[in-house]
């Protein structure tokens, strides 16, 4: 998996940006009141201004957040943790980005001084460029933070540049989700969004795994797992036990073979159920067991 290396990317690209992108922007408005409050809130720190919140899109599955991503994604992750047990909500409260060793849920609280509820990140690679696109949701809706409204106009959407410390260029986009990128993935994020005609997205990367799976409350998908040309993993509570999820598209023999190994030994090692199915290219393998943490370890490849 290439979750640390992810992880690893945002960092660098907020220290880049930070680093190159030019604060000095023009700020023009639709209304004529905009560059008051704008300054109101620079000076009075105002958390919440709802005429800057626009979008209201579906956000309840890796596959609604890939339907707004630009085509190109390596990984992605997804977490809901309304949706989550107590259990899961600790494990995804730990989940860390690598290189400023800090819990992603944990950070986003922080960048938006209010509670994460759902959060997903991907990684877009275009040939030798890479960038990022983070998506969120929160409890209660804040725009508490440092910024200026890109001169860039975007039909009724606010492009917000971020002026805080170690953020400083990146873009915020408030709605449900939020959209926070580097500023070209962030447009082209709103692009596809506020499209009347079908837009390619990473979601048409990914659509023949998907399509064989349930949505979950965690997911992951990779497109450079090594072990299959694609991974996905998700994870979520069905009455008391958990289950998870694994799809392979071309998985190796090797792979292949281990998982069948470890299906025939399932039932002495607690497992309620271990389902191995093929459709074509794809493989799902479904678990289901009590302990969350022996269904995690269990082996993927």
């Amino acid at each position: 998996m290439k979750q640390q290396n992810a992880f690893k990317l945002l960092a660098a690209f907020m220290i880049v940006i930070m680093i190159v992108v030019p604060v000095a922007y023009v700020i023009t408005s639709p209304r004529s009141d905009t560059t008051q409050r704008t300054n109101e809130q620079e000076t009075q720190g105002d958390k919440y201004d709802p005429y800057l919140w626009r979008i209201n899109e579906p956000f309840n599955s890796i596959s609604d957040a890939l339907n707004m991503t630009p085509y190109g994604t390596v990984t992605a992750n997804y977490m809901d943790t309304e949706s989550m047990t107590p259990q899961m909500i600790q494990l995804a409260r730990q989940t860390k980005i690598d290189l400023i060793d800090y819990p992603i849920i944990s950070w986003m609280d922080s960048i938006y001084k209010s509670n994460t509820t759902k959060v997903y990140y991907s990684h877009l690679k275009d040939g030798k460029n890479e960038s990022f696109l983070l998506l969120s949701t929160m409890s209660p809706e804040r725009n508490n933070f440092e910024y200026i409204i890109s001169p860039y106009t975007h039909g009724n959407h606010y492009l917000l540049i971020r002026q805080d410390q170690g953020l400083g260029g990146l873009y915020n986009i408030m709605g449900a989700p939020v959209i926070f990128a580097p500023p070209q993935i962030a447009i082209d994020t709103l692009d596809i969004i506020s499209s009347l005609n079908k837009t390619t997205t990473a979601y048409d990367q990914y659509d023949g795994l998907l399509s064989r799976v349930e949505p979950a409350p965690y997911q992951t998908i990779d497109s450079g797992a090594g072990f299959a040309d694609q991974f996905y993993m998700g994870i979520r509570d069905i009455n008391g036990d958990y289950e998870r999820t694994t799809a392979y598209l071309n998985i190796n023999s090797s792979t292949s073979e281990k998982l069948m190994q470890l299906e025939a030994s399932s039932t002495q090692r607690g497992f309620a159920q271990y389902n191995i199915t093929q459709d074509g290219n794809y493989t799902v393998v479904r678990i289901l067991g009590p302990d969350l943490f022996r269904v995690l370890s269990e082996e993927i490849s």
